[in-house]
C-alpha cells in the first residue's frame, strides 16, 4: 500500500513539475520574463503588418509577434484570441492605409481613366509591399472566419468604389448619354473594380490596355 502511495505522490509530483514548465514556456519567451513588457494593440498590429511584408502573410502567427514584440504569447492572446482576429486586423490596417493614399491621388481635369491608371499603379505597389499573397489566405480559413474575412473585405471594397465612383461621376469628358437605367454608373464601377482585383490577383502589373478600352467605352 505504501509504494502504491509512493507512486502516486511521484506521479503528481512530475505532473506538477511539467505544469510549472509549462506555465514558465506560456509566460517567458527566449528565457526572459517577458510579461512585464505590455504594448499596445496599434504596435502589435504594426509589428504583425512587418512581418507581413518581409515574409508573407503565412508568417503572421500569435508566436512570431510575441517573439517581435518581446511579450509573452498569453498577453498577446489579450488582445487576439486567435490568428484569424490577428491577420484580419493586419488586413483592415492595410485597407486604411492604402485608402488613405487612394484618396490623395489627384488627376489633371478629374479624368477617370488617368485616375484608374494611378489607383491600379498605387494598389500594386501597395500590394507587392505587403506581399500579395494575403488575398488567398481566407482560402484556408475555418468556414466562420472566411466570412467575417470575406465582409472586412466587402466594407474595404465598398469604401475604394465609393471613390472611383466620385471621380467618375465628376469627368466632365464623359457624355451624360454614356449612361442610362440599363447601364447605370455604379454597376459599371462594379464592372471596373471586378476587373483591377482580378489583375491584381495574377500580379498583373501593367493595365494599359484596360485603360484603353475604358477609354474606348467612355469617351
Amino acid at each position: 500500500m505504501g509504494k502504491v502511495c509512493s507512486k502516486t505522490e511521484n506521479k503528481k509530483k512530475r505532473l506538477d513539475k511539467q505544469e510549472r514548465k509549462a506555465y514558465n514556456e506560456h509566460c517567458s519567451y527566449g528565457g526572459e520574463d517577458l510579461n512585464k513588457n505590455v504594448t499596445s494593440k496599434e504596435e502589435l498590429v504594426a509589428a504583425a503588418l512587418e512581418i507581413a511584408r518581409e515574409e508573407g502573410v503565412h508568417k503572421v502567427s500569435i508566436r512570431n509577434i510575441a517573439h517581435k514584440c518581446s511579450i509573452s504569447v498569453g498577453v498577446l492572446y489579450n488582445y487576439f484570441p486567435t490568428k484569424a482576429d490577428l491577420i484580419f486586423a493586419v488586413v483592415s490596417h492595410f485597407w486604411e492605409m492604402s485608402s488613405s493614399m487612394l484618396q490623395d491621388i489627384h488627376v489633371k481635369d478629374c479624368c477617370f481613366t488617368k485616375y484608374v491608371e494611378q489607383f491600379y499603379y498605387q494598389m500594386n505597389v501597395s500590394l507587392s509591399n505587403f506581399q500579395r499573397e494575403w488575398l488567398t489566405q481566407m482560402e484556408t480559413m475555418a468556414p466562420e472566419d472566411k466570412e467575417r474575412g470575406k465582409e472586412l473585405e466587402l466594407q474595404c471594397f465598398r469604401h475604394l468604389k465609393s471613390l472611383l465612383l466620385q471621380v467618375l461621376s465628376s469627368d466632365p469628358s464623359i457624355p451624360a448619354t454614356v449612361w442610362s437605367e440599363e447601364y447605370p454608373k455604379d454597376e459599371f464601377i462594379d464592372f471596373v473594380f471586378w476587373h483591377m482585383v482580378q489583375m491584381l490577383r495574377t500580379g498583373q502589373k501593367d493595365c494599359t490596355f484596360f485603360v484603353k478600352t475604358l477609354q474606348r467605352i467612355l469617351y
